[in-house]
């Protein structure tokens, strides 16, 4: 009686999640104000692309305050529940109201400390900030470095700095009347300018149209009525390229639709319904692997979609930053998975790459906005490279987080929840290891590929094939640590624990290589790749993988010893070291 009550509840809870996954874009939308809506959908040119006035709010917001959405204890007093459009009209028509207010969002707390500010406060007002002392004075020291050179590096908190001053530097040019690059132009060329305090020629009407909006919005007007007469004055005073127009309706999609969010919540489900499967009875289990399968390929659906609405919008090829890498790492891994489990049934690749695309898309929520659709720097702006190179070792990266993953299942199954040690024959051949090891030959194979195929892009670019570029210098150091790992089990070194543990440790050159290198290091000619923030997290991260094989270690010592009474152990071969 249990058991079919079990499988009609967890098909009721995974159906009700998927409703609710796919109703959440259409309740936002619906709470939404309609002339924010319309204004939200006008044309805007800014960062080297044509984009949705929405997003260009976006973007501010989490420059100026470090998120989009607030919420009573998550956001700037008196911006709970309010929208980013709605900060871009106070900052183009009561700009100086907010001089005042703590409107400026710092979550890094030793970096206040330094320059002297409360650590415990989040949000400060442009008058606090530019009247610290500690703040100016990290300014100076880049200023006066970058005077003797003009390509000095800088630290990560004189960088937490600079973006601070950015962030008051954007108040203070609406403060002066900055126009936006609004009024479409044929393809090709630069929008013109408009705004409450002047513009370009022929943009006249389109103006006035400003300065009727700011009347609105200051005085509690019809903003429905003001923002029509803005439309309408902006499409009499140019026409945008249809080619523009279709990709600011992709990205209008894209923005209501959240397929990042959709994805994150279906592969979890998924996650969740194979964890209950391994644990139910036998008639549930098929029935639940179904809906766990169903709930997965949703979710590819969902991360296709969206890698496939960036190429559009943005195009170009989706690995031009740390955002777009992590996106397209967690769909090589759980592609892999897919397509690895269809030829092995009974394998553990499925499980493995939906936990690498599941993390792969929320470590991707952790990449600042402002990251996530910058334009491309010269060096990555030929596509072929882009493709060929960036594509593969991205792609390397999923396939050995795949090979991570299954190290974890195989320590976890097979050693902590174990009870009896497993035979010498099993300890060379457990089909989770044997998977392992195809994952690992595999994502070799892709990273030794697209190490290489980046040595001939640094020849073309640069003028040489090597160079001990920080980055190429790491990327070299993952492969030969993979390559010890593969020799090593292929002579028998490492058995099935050392293969698995190994697998789980190594993995941290290839996080070293494709988050130290940038945001730590933070040197070498891939400049174009680097940020800053997160280093705790790593070190976290790193800590408990340790952690973790050193608790797996001390429990298959136990397992071993129990399943060899020393009566049987030999003095030569009890003090010879046994082979992980």
């Amino acid at each position: 009686m249990l058991r079919p009550f079990l499988l009609k509840s967890v098909a009721f809870i995974a159906a009700a999640v998927l409703l609710v996954v796919a109703a959440a874009p259409a309740r936002a939308a619906s709470a939404e104000d309609a002339w924010m809506k319309k204004l939200g959908g006008l044309a805007v040119q800014d960062g080297g692309r044509v984009m949705p006035l929405e997003t260009y709010a976006d973007n501010l917001a989490a420059q100026v305050t470090g998120r989009t959405r607030w919420s009573a204890s998550s956001g700037p007093e008196a911006y709970a529940g309010r929208t980013s459009t709605q900060l871009l009209c106070d900052m183009m028509f009561n700009s100086h109201d907010l001089i005042g207010k703590p409107l400026f969002g710092i979550e890094n707390r030793p970096f206040k400390r330094k320059i002297g500010l409360d650590p415990e406060k989040r949000f400060f007002s442009a008058t606090e900030l530019v009247n610290c002392k500690g703040l100016n004075d990290l300014l100076a020291e880049v200023e006066k470095a970058r005077q003797l050179n003009g390509n000095a590096p800088t630290t990560r908190e004189q960088n937490q700095a600079l973006d601070v001053r950015g962030a008051i530097h954007r108040l203070s040019m609406f403060m002066d009347g900055e126009p936006l690059l609004i009024v479409p132009q044929p393809k090709g060329k630069t929008f013109l300018v408009a705004g409450i305090r002047g513009g370009d020629p022929g943009t006249e009407q389109v103006q006035a149209a400003f300065t009727n909006l700011s009347k609105a919005y200051t005085s509690g007007g019809d903003m429905n009525a003001a923002v029509d007469a803005l439309v309408d004055a902006i499409n009499a005073a140019g026409s945008i390229d249809p080619a523009d127009l279709k990709r600011v309706n992709y990205e209008l999609f894209y923005n209501s639709h959240k397929p990042w969010l959709m994805t994150a919540i279906l592969y979890g489900v998924a996650i969740v319904l194979f964890g209950v499967s391994r644990i139910a009875g036998a008639a549930l289990r098929k029935p639940l692997v179904i809906l766990a399968i169903l709930c997965g390929v949703a979710g590819i659906v969902e991360h296709c979609l969206g890698i496939t609405l960036r190429v559009l919008i943005l195009e170009r090829a989706p690995v031009s930053n740390t955002y777009e890498a992590l996106l397209w790492m967690g769909l090589t891994g759980i592609l892999l998975g897919g397509v690895a489990q269809a030829i092995n049934r009974k394998g553990w690749y499925l499980f493995g790459g939906l936990a690498v695309a599941e993390l792969s898309v929320l470590f991707s929520y952790l990449v600042p906005l402002e990251s996530q659709t910058n334009s491309l720097p010269a060096v990555l702006r030929s596509n072929y490279w882009l493709i060929v190179h960036v594509l593969t070792i991205v792609a390397s990266y999923g396939v050995l987080a795949v090979g991570s993953l299954l190290g974890h299942v195989y320590l976890v199954k097979e050693v902590l929840m174990a009870k009896t040690a497993p035979s010498p024959d099993e300890r060379l051949s457990h089909p989770l290891v044997a998977q392992l090891y195809r994952a690992l030959q595999l994502g070799v194979l892709l990273l030794t590929a697209g190490t290489i195929l980046g040595g001939v892009w640094a020849a073309d670019s640069w003028g040489r094939f090597w160079g001990w570029d920080p980055k190429e210098t790491w990327a070299l150091i993952s492969i030969v640590v993979y390559f010890i790992m593969l020799h090593a089990r292929y002579v028998r070194w490492l058995h099935d624990f050392g293969l698995a543990a190994s697998a789980v440790l190594g993995f941290a050159a290839i996080v070293w290589t494709f988050y130290g290198v940038n945001y730590l290091m933070a040197s070498g000619l891939h400049s174009y790749g680097f940020g800053n923030g997160g280093g705790g997290w790593v070190a976290i991260w790193a800590a408990a993988e340790i952690a973790f094989i050193a608790v797996c270690k001390l429990k298959h010592r136990a397992l071993l010893k129990a399943a060899t009474p020393a009566s049987e152990v030999s003095p030569i071969r009890a003090a010879t070291p046994r082979s992980a």
